[in-house]
């Protein structure tokens, strides 16, 4: 036996240490490579302009002339003072236009990791077995999409700034040791010695990231089902109790981003601290022990103190990171996860089965996990081609699993599916799905117009195919409308009655033309008017489509050829 668990909510967290490795399949790499070079170009370009400021010191005070002055002299390079300006500006300029071009590349980079990450994602997810997708919510799916495909393409934009401000401290660490190494190797010192300390606060500041990413997608999911229950809060009165509990969520939202935020500050004061304290130790020793003249120690100044606003750059880009890093592990972990409860796919060449002699279930049984009772216990079933089903039967005796298993969503734990004697699995299964037709008891129509919301369900069908599916549905009051099929729907088709947008949706089902339609409690909230039209829409059917009806009674049920009762899973007749 096989059970799907509530599983869509247990996401195993991968290794932080592998997270960068998880971007793998959604890096630009060329344009990685690019930017590592702009940014190795910026950092050298502001090396030099720092370095350049000896020989100017040198010039400007009739000081004597080092070593480098003399390797400017002999590079070609003049050593007068509105020479060595004109180069100062030079590579100041050139760094400048290096740090737009990087920023612009990064940017780019970002949106491409962006987009790459939600395709990943949104195709994993697709292509999952329909078991997997019912059970995660849709609020964690909503945050998935959107905040953490987000945050995740922002980790990589931090990571950059990582790796830019890395390489502009090596630069800055190399000019120095070029101008007085001495000085140089104990701010260097003192520097990763800051940074050893700090390593305690980057390992809190993952776990805090981790901690305000699972805040985040608890409070998208609170809104997602409290916006679709807007009626029943209204109705029961219920809206300040739903107030005080979104409040209390956003208070765990606040304290999780105020840890994070504490954390970050921490960090500023612990490396800002240490890099002051190693370069105060380091001019003092310059001055007093070994003999660094004016003209070095002033630009040697001016390069470590452009190094403590870097190291503080290096702290606050790998804690954002810490903190974004979180959503690309849940990503990753959802899209393994999704992966492994891929379905094969049709390749759209393979004939579907035909379906011109019956739907049979077979001992059909199907479980799931945290539950004792079976869904379908046993089911068997024989619905011949171009007949009226009607399931009936108390709420969760099984019926919607029931016609789950006939339009090939699920496969059963045990026993079979078949469609003229062919067994719903595997290849055929995906095939089956494109000759059946679904219409629930919620409409689902979207902001559009009413012609791409028919289309959707056929891309390819032309105009008088949608004004067939329009009269065969009952719709066709639509085309006496101004706009006709170019009628804007509005969101969730709210331009119209529950009645009408009922009717435009069997509209869309029937322009498949499936072998099988499955209306799910489709009438349940009609009036007399709207559910009489669907009514004649499906009679008109009979003997030309196989219709499969779940509800508790009403008119539809008396279209039936056979009803069929069920209770706690199992088929009593």
């Amino acid at each position: 036996m096989s059970a799907v668990e509530t599983e869509g909510s247990r996401v195993a967290s991968p290794s932080r240490s592998s997270t960068l490795a998880q971007l793998g399949p959604a890096l630009p790499r060329r344009r990685l490579a690019l930017l590592a070079v702009v940014s190795l170009a910026a950092s050298l370009s502001e090396g030099l302009g720092l370095l350049l400021l000896v020989p100017l010191m040198e010039v400007a005070t009739n000081g004597p002339q080092g070593g480098l002055a003399a390797a400017l002299a002999s590079w070609g390079l003049p050593r007068r003072l509105d020479g060595l300006l004109v180069l100062f500006v030079v590579l100041v300029s050139l760094r400048s236009l290096l740090v737009q071009y990087r920023m612009v590349l990064e940017t780019r980079a970002r949106i491409e990791v962006t987009s790459r990450l939600r395709d990943r994602l949104l195709r994993a997810l697709f292509h999952a077995d329909w078991r997997f997708l019912s059970s995660l919510r849709q609020g964690e799916l909503l945050s998935l999409a959107t905040s953490a495909v987000d945050r995740a393409g922002n980790s990589l934009q931090f990571l950059l700034g990582l790796f830019s401000a890395l390489v502009t401290l090596a630069a800055m660490l190399v000019a120095a040791l070029l101008i007085a190494p001495l000085p140089a190797i104990a701010v260097g010192a003192g520097g990763a010695l800051a940074l050893a300390l700090y390593a305690g606060l980057r390992r809190r500041a993952g776990q805090e990231g981790e901690a305000l990413e699972a805040r985040f997608t608890g409070f998208y999911g609170f809104f997602i089902e409290r916006f679709g229950a807007l009626r029943i809060i209204k109705s029961l009165g219920k809206a300040e109790d739903e107030a005080a509990l979104a409040r209390k969520l956003a208070a765990g939202v606040a304290n999780a981003q105020l840890r994070y935020q504490s954390g970050l500050a921490l960090g500023q004061v612990v490396l800002q601290s240490g890099a002051a304290l190693a370069l105060a130790g380091a001019v003092w020793l310059a001055l007093t022990r070994w003999n660094v003249p004016l003209a070095a120690l002033l630009p040697l100044v001016a390069l470590f103190a452009r190094s403590v606003p870097l190291l503080a750059a290096v702290q606050a880009s790998w804690q954002h990171y810490a903190h974004n890093a979180a959503a690309i592990a849940e990503i990753n972990a959802r899209v393994t996860q999704a992966l492994s409860r891929a379905e094969p796919e049709w390749d759209g060449i393979s004939p579907a089965p035909a379906l011109h002699r019956d739907i049979r279930l077979e001992g059909a049984s199907l479980f799931h996990a945290g539950r004792a009772v079976p869904a379908l216990d046993k089911a068997s079933l024989i619905v011949p081609a171009g007949s009226v089903c009607f399931l009936t039967g108390p709420s969760g005796a099984g019926k919607s699993t029931l016609a789950d298993l006939l339009a090939g969503l699920i496969q059963p734990d045990e026993g079979r599916a078949l469609v003229d004697g062919v067994p719903l699995e595997g290849a055929a299964l995906a095939a089956w799905r494109h000759r059946v037709a679904y219409v629930q008891q919620e409409p689902v129509l979207f902001d559009a117009s009413l012609r791409e919301n028919l289309l959707w369900a056929a891309p390819d069908a032309d105009e008088g195919a949608l004004r067939a599916c329009l009269s065969r549905g009952a719709a066709d009051f639509v085309l006496d409308l101004p706009d006709g099929l170019d009628t804007r729907m509005g969101p969730g088709g709210r331009q119209l009655s529950g009645g009408e947008r009922q009717r435009i949706v069997l509209a869309r089902a029937l322009l498949r033309d499936p072998a099988l339609l499955i209306l799910d409690e489709a009438t349940s909230a009609l009036d007399r008017e709207n559910e009489a039209r669907i009514v004649e829409a499906i009679a008109a059917l009979k003997g030309k489509v196989t219709v499969v009806i779940i509800g508790h009674g009403g008119r539809l049920a008396e279209l039936a050829d056979q009803t069929v009762r069920l209770e706690n899973g199992r088929v009593l007749g």
